[in-house]
């Protein structure tokens, strides 16, 4: 009877030990996968999603609480008021022009110049491929963040960053590619006193992780370019 009991108690604590170095070698596997999910959602089909995670960056950094989890999110006021100073000057436009002044002028300012944006007045040692990147992320972000705020209808919105889209899938491999060369793009951006008020400071080992990251767009999202639905989001 004795022995019995030294067996079974043997034996559950065997138990007992197999499960807790189970869980010490499982636990923070399990403790990653489920973790919430912080980063916000993409929530427009594939093709849209695309043209707005070229500018993840500057979104997630500046536009936490919106940028593409809605067809059109209404930004807090604050926001507003933080990203409106900044944006025109991204957009080349004075800093004391009215709302309804931007309306009547950026639509048509874009559809004829999007493309130049950040590529027009590079210096020599800058190279072009990196600056191109950067460009195709500033122009995704200038150009969402403005029809957030009522400057741009949604019509010229989704026909700019879609024309952005195919731009950087023409010059980029992958998320990979595209966001090594946006890092860089950004550091030659800053180095000679160049402002990005809007941007924010990120690495080529940030961009490896990030496309290691089951919740980051530039992992799930596909590249190439998705082919476009057949209507607008």
């Amino acid at each position: 009877m004795i022995a019995w009991l030294v067996f079974a108690l043997g034996f559950c604590l065997l138990a007992w030990l197999a499960w807790r170095l189970l869980l010490w070698v499982l636990g923070p596997f399990l403790r990653w996968y489920g973790r919430p999910r912080l980063r916000r959602q993409y929530v427009l089909d594939a093709h849209w999603s695309w043209t707005l995670a070229l500018a993840d960056p500057m979104a997630f950094a500046r536009i936490q609480g919106g940028f593409a989890d809605a067809r059109m999110p209404l930004l807090s006021e604050p926001l507003q008021q933080s990203l409106r100073p900044a944006l025109l000057h991204l957009l080349g436009m004075r800093s004391d022009m009215a709302d309804d002044q931007v309306r009547k002028v950026l639509p048509g300012q874009l559809r004829e110049g999007w493309f130049r944006m950040g590529l027009d007045a590079l210096r020599p040692d800058d190279v072009p491929r990196d600056a191109m990147a950067l460009a195709c992320a500033r122009v995704a972000f200038a150009t969402r963040t403005a029809a957030l705020l009522g400057w741009l209808d949604e019509a010229t919105q989704w026909q700019i960053l879609h024309h952005n889209a195919q731009r950087a899938a023409d010059c980029f491999q992958g998320w990979q590619d595209f966001g090594t060369a946006c890092a860089r793009g950004r550091r030659q951006w800053v180095a000679h006193s160049r402002a990005d008020s809007l941007g924010v400071a990120f690495t080529e080992d940030d961009v490896a992780q990030w496309v290691a990251n089951r919740d980051h767009p530039w992992h799930w999202l596909p590249w190439p370019l998705p082919p476009p639905s057949l209507k607008k989001p």
